[in-house]
């Protein structure tokens, strides 16, 4: 392998300003990696020891055949990998990123939806990013959007976290979240600001209209501000000493609540 592109490849795994500029990001290990979908593939790199394995290269025949592959050392591998026992297959993939707020409504129309959008605000945990992606995939969400502060979704962490969500989520960063708010709210959208004050309980909320749920950061919450821009406060109601959930609990817990309500409308 290219000294160049080693480089490259582990910097893409560090920097999330290269991720955001290249909109790459590197997959690694033979269950996500077959899921990958192949208009988002980019490049595939193998290591000597799997493709001794009849078994792992029958799993990954699909793959392997789109966009063919780069053999690399074991040391190499272990070179490129950000885990301790590399699993012998790594991929650089494309991220799935909307243009903006209006390319989501746009497909949201297209498809004869009724929307749910996911808002984080300062989610600074990849894990929480990750899980979030994945729930909001199972509970029938229509795309996620991230402020400035939120860890990147396409960081290792978070891309394992998602368990392939990550691969049909789409994914909206932006520098300001403010204007797309707007825009939701001009277009009919309920933005429903899961808050510890509020008085509404979350199931006694009507989530069957297009709407958009925020969450905010893991020990704050949401801003001040962006708790105005509601048009409605909504929580999850608990018992003991508990004050609060998780970030990603608390944004499945309210996004099956949505599907719930929508299967059964």
């Amino acid at each position: 392998m290219e000294g160049r592109k080693k480089k490259f490849i582990k910097e893409l795994m560090e920097k999330p300003s290269l991720r955001r500029e290249s909109g790459l990001y590197v997959v690694d290990g033979p269950k996500m990696c077959g899921e990958i979908p192949e208009e988002l593939l980019e490049e595939v790199f193998v290591s000597e020891a799997l493709l001794s394995s009849a078994e792992q290269m029958e799993r990954l025949s699909s793959l392997l055949s789109r966009k063919g592959y780069e053999t690399v050392t074991e040391r190499e591998m272990k070179q490129i990998s950000d885990t301790v026992t590399p699993q012998g297959v790594l991929a650089l993939v494309r991220q799935k990123r909307p243009r903006g707020i209006g390319e989501i409504l746009g497909s949201i129309e297209k498809a004869g939806r009724t929307g749910l959008l996911i808002l984080l605000e300062g989610v600074q945990d990849p894990g929480n990013a990750g899980t979030i992606l994945r729930s909001a995939e199972a509970a029938g969400a229509d795309a996620v959007i991230c402020d400035r502060g939120c860890a990147d979704v396409y960081s290792p962490k978070a891309v394992r976290s998602t368990m392939g969500a990550v691969f049909r989520m789409p994914v909206l960063r932006l520098e300001d979240i403010f204007p797309a708010v707007d825009k939701l709210k001009q277009s009919g959208y309920e933005i429903l600001a899961a808050h510890l004050k509020a008085k509404e309980d979350y199931d006694r909320t009507d989530l069957t209209v297009p709407c958009c749920i925020l969450i905010g950061n893991e020990s704050r919450g949401l801003s001040d501000r962006l708790s105005d821009c509601a048009t409605k406060l909504i929580r999850i109601p608990m018992e003991g000493r508990t004050e609060s959930l998780n970030a990603s609990v608390a944004a499945s817990v309210i996004m099956f609540e949505a599907a719930r309500q929508r299967r059964y409308k």
